[in-house]
């Protein structure tokens, strides 16, 4: 996961241990952490909203886009 250092310890109130952990080139941290499952996983991301990133597994990645497209359905336009 990549994770702004701002909110760094959110992330890390959500994770069960956090494996790895170096700065990125763009200032964020990357981080190696294990959560319970995917579910929570996908969660604690969620928790972070624009502030983290998953890098992988994709199936993760791929439910945060089908969440977030699902959300800017509901609330796209209704004109």
């Amino acid at each position: 996961m990549r994770v702004n250092p701002a909110r760094r310890d959110d992330l890390l109130n959500t994770a069960v241990a956090v494996r790895a952990e170096e700065p990125d080139a763009d200032g964020w941290l990357r981080l190696e952490v294990t959560h319970q499952d995917s579910w929570h996983a996908e969660w604690a991301l969620w928790q972070l909203s624009m502030d983290g990133e998953a890098l992988a597994p994709q199936s993760l990645r791929t439910a945060l886009r089908n969440r977030a497209a699902a959300i800017a359905t509901r609330y796209g336009d209704s004109s």
